[in-house]
């Protein structure tokens, strides 16, 4: 049995990190497109994640905050900072929401906690429906 050295440990939990602050898969990265002002542009048509009600996913940056996006309706949105209000840590997908891993604060969907630390809901971000795309910022 061979030894594993640090860098290649390294590489592998820095690998195993990027996936998962990755956000919505590459392929379906045209479908976000940054505006000025720090805002963000997604095609909810181009987005098989968000075709179901109740369905999230990271969308990508606002202003330098991670952010995800949940469709709460047939044309309605809510979006939110993926920023854990507890001490910042960026939150992840689980199966029922979000979930801070540092910690294990736990936030349904649309960004209400469920189980603390942390005391206060994912803050959310102002967005509105333009046609087929949901402008977020």
């Amino acid at each position: 049995m061979s030894s594993v050295s640090r860098r290649e440990v390294l590489a592998g939990v820095c690998g195993i990190a990027a996936l998962s602050v990755a956000g919505i898969p590459e392929a379906s990265a045209s479908a976000v497109k940054k505006l000025s002002g720090g805002r963000l542009s997604v095609n909810v048509g181009a987005l098989p994640a968000l075709k179901e009600v109740g369905s999230s996913v990271r969308v990508g940056s606002v202003k330098g905050q991670q952010v995800g996006l949940t469709r709460t309706g047939p044309s309605t949105f809510i979006a939110f900072s993926l920023a854990c209000p507890h001490q910042g840590v960026t939150v992840s997908r689980s199966d029922t929401g979000w979930k801070c891993n540092a910690h294990g604060s736990e936030f349904d969907a649309l960004g209400e906690l469920t189980l603390g630390p942390a005391t206060t809901r994912l803050p959310q971000i102002k967005t509105r429906v333009s046609g087929s795309n949901v402008i977020i910022g």
